[in-house]
């Protein structure tokens, strides 16, 4: 079946209609991200750190660091004495998506694409599958190795067979899964969870089994291909344009929050 939608007939391929959408959700995004973090500054209010002076003593930048570092990495501590399991398989995923996102190959071009700067991470880049690790492990010590094959002698060389896109989308899938597992625990309990939550992290699931498939050429035919690779980016698109009203939000107003947190008790000290 065929779709029209502007110059498009939706049902020959997903993906130029996917990249035409791309700028617009940024801009959407920009928009309802603004909105958030102004509400966040609005109804935001000031912590009672109680002091036995209202004098704030010099503190040095080592120690002002040091404070910034402690004031991140409280959470995770705390996390990891009262829920571990969550907490590490929070911290692991977040990792694992940080790392495909911005440096699993296919993506930096893509980034680069619309960010000329970003070229200067391309030595960081990571292949999309074991394969390219195995190369690197038997061909880099050969002087004759193909051209063709530049990610032999890159910055990360035989690591790159575990460290690659394959790898990381399984151990996405199951964290993913892990989480989502724990939601559904927590709504059998007769927990109240909210519909963002739901809509973020089942389309994260959904858009990685799209790129994995499409990355992995299943099934293998060019027109499959563009459509799941369309498929992919609408998905990705349809969350980024989402992202300021869902849970995934939440990775901006946490920083938000520590920045502030770490801001009043170094430079506010002693305020009432």
């Amino acid at each position: 079946m065929q779709l029209p939608f502007g110059d498009y007939l939706v049902g020959n391929s997903l993906y130029p209609l996917a990249l035409d959408l791309f700028t617009p959700t940024i801009f959407f995004f920009f928009f309802s991200a603004s909105y958030r973090v102004f509400r966040y500054f609005a109804v935001y209010k000031k912590p009672f750190i109680p002091y036995a002076t209202s004098v704030t003593r010099e503190t040095s930048s080592t120690e002002k660091v040091k404070k910034l570092v402690d004031t991140f990495a409280n959470s995770s501590k705390v996390g990891m004495k009262r829920k571990p399991v969550t907490t590490a398989v929070g911290l692991l995923m977040h990792l694992s998506l940080i790392v495909i996102i911005f440096l699993l190959a296919q993506h930096m071009i893509f980034w680069a694409y619309y960010i000329s700067p970003y070229k200067i991470l391309f030595p960081l880049a990571i292949p999309e599958s074991s394969v390219d690790g195995e190369l690197a492990f038997t061909l880099a010590t050969s002087p004759y190795t193909p051209t063709s094959y530049p990610f032999v002698h890159d910055i990360w060389g035989p690591l790159t067979i575990i460290l690659n896109g394959q790898y990381i989308t399984y151990i996405l899938v199951i964290l993913l899964g892990i989480y989502l597992g724990h939601k559904f625990h927590a709504l059998a309990e007769g927990l109240t969870l909210r519909s963002g939550d739901w809509w973020f992290f089942l389309l994260l699931y959904i858009d990685i089994i799209l790129g994995f498939l499409a990355t992995s050429h299943i099934p293998d035919s060019v027109a499959y291909y563009d459509n799941l690779l369309g498929a992919h980016i609408l998905v990705a698109e349809i969350l980024i344009a989402t992202l300021p009203f869902t849970r995934g939000f939440h990775m901006f107003e946490f920083y938000l929050g520590k920045i502030r947190e770490w801001y009043f008790m170094t430079y506010r000290r002693g305020e009432k």
